[in-house]
């Protein structure tokens, strides 16, 4: 192989290298509000490395996605709802390339109104963390924490 190509190969090769491992998430600070068109109300009760937070709403919708930095290669998700029947808050976590780990919904008016489990494996870094809310009557609460 020639010099030259060689050279071309290798930049290319370090460019994808460089590119696959960049943090999707990372211009955003930990617990920084990326989106919020949710016309409930979403009150932060922790940040740092654990974010928490409780919500409600009165047949309210919408997205609230924020950072969170994950040290971990895993995110433990606890979340609960009192909501009735039509109203829905759905999680979505991804990890630091943007790879979906976690998708769980709650129902109202069910008997499964309560989560506590554990993502997929993803890079640690900076994640984001999505809760979709629909026609949302109730109140809960979500907590995150790094998983082993």
């Amino acid at each position: 192989m020639k010099k030259n190509t060689f050279k071309a190969v290798l930049m290319i090769f370090l460019g994808l290298v460089l590119t696959t491992s960049c943090s999707k998430y990372k211009k955003f600070d930990n617990n920084e509000v990326i989106e919020n068109t949710f016309t409930g109300s979403v009150i932060i009760t922790s940040t740092g490395t654990d974010p928490a937070a409780d919500f409600t709403g009165n047949e309210d919708s919408g997205t609230y996605s924020f950072a969170w930095v994950n040290s971990g290669t895993v995110a433990s998700l606890n979340f609960d709802i009192t909501a009735p029947s039509g109203s829905s808050v759905q999680f979505i976590i991804n990890d630091k390339r943007g790879k979906e780990v976690l998708n769980k919904t709650l129902n109202g008016g069910t008997a499964e109104d309560t989560f506590s489990g554990v993502s997929d494996e993803g890079k640690s870094g900076t994640w984001k963390v999505t809760i979709i809310f629909t026609n949302f009557t109730g109140d809960g609460s979500y907590s995150v924490h790094p998983g082993s």
